[in-house]
């Protein structure tokens, strides 16, 4: 991993008023507060902490994507989420001492803003608009979570397998000529993990969607075709 490099002051107001934490927020707070929070830029590739470490930062994504993992058991790393811009991750250790429950990898070239623990617990204290966002965004991440867990349990795979599509659709995209090009590369693999199935038949599903024209394959990006 490269070393993560600080990045220029000036960004660091404008980064924070796009964070899910200030959503809302008065300038006059954020600009408050910025003092706290420290910019750093990490190269594609680089793992931001791993499953296990010990914790006291909190971090949001300014620019860039990752992908949070936890290794089970069996020693399989699965996908939990893939965020990006103004997500929070790492919040598990505002409100208590723990150990990191997953591995976060920079999926490009990221740009985080972090905080230690304590701080932002002193500033969720004081301002009740900070912890009414975080109540918010972690409300958004369990209902997530179940969502994914009952589409597990009573979806096929070909059906889970367009949900995620559809999901990916809508944070992580951009439209071009012929459709919506999800922006980010998934490996078969890591869509398994998502979808809770196997790379093989990921693959085969996949063949289907293309055969069917309902997506197409750019490199190793999909691209949702518009359908007339």
């Amino acid at each position: 991993m490269l070393a993560p490099t600080i990045a220029d002051p000036q960004y660091n107001i404008a980064f924070l008023k796009a964070s899910r934490l200030f959503s809302g927020a008065a300038d006059e707070l954020v600009c408050g507060s910025q003092h706290l929070f420290v910019q750093r830029t990490y190269a594609k590739g680089s793992v931001i902490f791993e499953q296990g470490d010990s914790a006291c930062l909190v971090y949001s994504v300014c620019r860039g994507k990752v992908r949070i993992a936890r290794r089970t058991e069996d020693d399989k790393q699965i996908t939990v989420s893939i965020l990006g811009p103004g997500d929070l991750f790492g919040e598990e250790v505002v409100f208590e001492a723990v150990t990191r429950p997953s591995t976060v990898t920079c999926l490009d070239t990221t740009t985080v803003w972090m905080a230690r623990a304590s701080d932002l617990l002193g500033l969720l204290s004081r301002y009740p608009v900070l912890s009414l966002n975080l109540a918010r965004y972690l409300r958004e991440q369990l209902d997530d979570a179940r969502c994914a867990t009952e589409d597990v349990a009573y979806l096929n795979v070909g059906d889970r397998l367009t949900r995620l599509l559809e999901r990916l659709a809508a944070e992580h995209s951009r439209p071009v000529e012929d459709g919506t090009l999800l922006d980010v590369r998934q490996t078969r693999a890591e869509i398994a993990s998502l979808i809770g199935s196997t790379r093989e038949t990921v693959s085969v599903r996949i063949a289907g969607l293309v055969r069917a024209g309902r997506i197409a394959l750019r490199g190793k990006q999909i691209v949702l075709l518009h359908q007339t």
